[in-house]
């Protein structure tokens, strides 16, 4: 990969305040993507901005302590910031990590996956979009239904794209298309300001939206608001992974985990 003139591009590092388990990070990452804009190659996180390609390295194969950011020249750059805020690089999951290992049923998979912690995102408005798709269906079909939306917003999520897009027939129920452009509009009005504004408002606005429920907004919660103790009691995948049979089992269960249920919901996506 060379530049303008067969100079390399331009570099730099991200330093991670905690390792992070950078190959397991990726494995969950990889089916959830945001496919154009974003993949995984191999070991490597790629990022589409504009014309060019960010790619994002591991100075280790299985666990990270700097990042090497390819393409960006300066880690103050906003592609950096986001980068930054995708994996959580200025976040200690140890604390948290110490209480929820005292826990016999988390203890294990914290021990095989040390410094774990809930991922982030490149954008906001692209979450939420992943989110809404997301509900009651697969991973593999939200991974599908999503790629199939990007393809008909002209090969990126934004706002607007959304809006103009043709939705018809495009394996979605139409209340869930609704919600979608719901979403769009709010972010077009001003209404919604996903990325400057605190998680509260954020979360008070979406509440008022067709289609955000308190799943979809408390795994919002997790990794657009950054809250610790978000649980979304009644995933499917979370319930199966701690052993229980319902939400209300799961969430007398999650008592235990408190204040850090957001990443004793991580380990149990993850591990």
């Amino acid at each position: 990969m060379t530049g303008a003139g067969g100079a390399a591009p331009a570099a730099c590092e991200l330093a991670l305040r905690r390792a992070l388990p950078w190959r397991v990070w990726l494995d969950y990452l990889r089916p959830r993507l945001i496919a154009g804009p974003e993949a995984v190659d191999g070991d490597v996180y790629l990022r589409r901005v504009g014309a060019s390609t960010i790619r994002v390295a591991a100075d280790g194969p299985r666990v990270a302590r700097r990042l090497r950011l390819v393409g960006v020249a300066d880690p103050g750059d906003a592609a950096a910031s986001r980068v930054a805020r995708l994996f959580a690089a200025d976040e200690d999951p140890r604390p948290a990590a110490q209480a929820l290992a005292r826990c016999p049923d988390l203890r294990p998979r914290i021990g095989r996956v040390p410094g774990l912690r809930p991922l982030g995102c490149w954008d906001g408005f692209e979450l939420c979009v992943r989110t809404v798709i997301g509900q009651q269906v697969s991973v593999a079909a939200a991974a599908t239904l999503t790629q199939r939306l990007v393809q008909r917003c002209g090969g990126s999520l934004t706002p607007s794209g959304v809006l103009d897009a043709d939705l018809a027939r495009i394996g979605m129920p139409g209340r869930r298309v609704a919600t979608l452009r719901g979403l769009a509009r709010a972010v077009v009005d001003g209404h919604l300001r996903l990325e400057s504004a605190g998680w509260n408002e954020v979360d008070r606005v979406l509440q008022d939206l067709p289609g955000f429920g308190p799943w979809t907004r408390a795994y919002l919660a997790i990794r657009l608001g950054r809250d610790p103790d978000a649980f979304p009691h009644g995933d499917v995948g979370l319930i199966r992974a701690a052993g229980c049979h319902s939400p209300a089992g799961l969430l007398r269960r999650a008592e235990a985990w408190r204040p850090y249920r957001a990443l004793a919901a991580t380990y149990l996506w993850t591990v």
